[in-house]
């Protein structure tokens, strides 16, 4: 669904959305008029059809917009754990301090590189990196904590906060539209313009300043959904200023 540059998915969905306006056109221009019965239940088909259009298009959107404020929140409680871990780790003693508080820097300094990164191969990289930041994260913690069973209890919880919100953020990141449903919205979108076009192709006059206006609502609506869901792909980003300005702070 992604593999398009953004502005060439607008165009070809647009394209596509004038397509079915014109086929719709053509099939009810060799269909002919009909009867007033026809008629009709046409307009009741295509009242229908329109219907379920808008249903699926607020679903698709609403869901795709849910999702993205859902990214947003992670980024920021990611953020405060990383800077609750990077204050928890004062109470230790050096060189303990020293280590655990450079893991935590170099690992903050790999989350916002990976959250700019927009190359496939590199984001996958840095993902499979990810466990060896934490052990060193864990390992470093462990090691400031030996022997001291309160100490243990203030500073590692908060580096397993760290550690555990990596899977919660990559399973966000991971979450869209099912694809069945997008097939679905094609589709039924694609019947909506053709219906709409079929009266037309009946009476033999062409209306082509409304079908394109409402091809490109189609279309436009389909590609904002697309962008929402997909942070890494158009013009829509994720906000990540709460980990830049948490990293911003770590001073060794």
């Amino acid at each position: 669904m992604t593999a398009l540059p953004p502005l060439l998915l607008l165009l070809v969905l647009v394209a596509g959305a004038l397509a079915a306006s014109e086929i719709g056109y053509w099939l009810g221009w060799l269909t002919g008029k009909r009867d007033d019965v026809f008629d009709r239940q046409l307009g009741i088909v295509r009242g229908a059809t329109f219907a379920v259009v808008a249903f699926l298009i607020g679903f698709a959107f609403s869901g795709a917009a849910s999702r993205y404020v859902d990214r947003l929140d992670i980024i920021v409680k990611e953020a405060n754990a990383i800077g609750t871990a990077w204050l928890r780790a004062d109470t230790l003693a050096e060189p303990a301090r020293g280590r655990l508080k450079a893991a935590l820097r170099d690992y903050t300094a790999d989350r916002v590189a990976l959250l700019q990164e927009d190359d496939m191969s590199a984001i996958l990289a840095r993902i499979a990196k990810a466990g060896s930041f934490h052990d060193r994260l864990w390992k470093a913690g462990l090691e400031g904590t030996q022997g001291n069973p309160s100490l243990a209890l203030l500073v590692l919880p908060s580096l397993n906060d760290v550690i555990d919100l990596h899977t919660t953020h990559l399973s966000a990141a991971r979450r869209h539209l099912p694809t069945a449903i997008f097939v679905a919205l094609l589709v039924t979108a694609g019947l909506s313009l053709g219906l709409a076009a079929f009266g037309h192709g009946q009476v033999g006059r062409r209306f082509t300043m409304l079908d394109g206006m409402y091809s490109a609502v189609l279309a436009a609506a389909l590609w904002m959904t697309i962008d929402l869901d997909y942070p890494r792909y158009g013009f829509i980003r994720t906000n990540i200023a709460p980990m830049v300005e948490t990293l911003a702070g770590m001073k060794l």
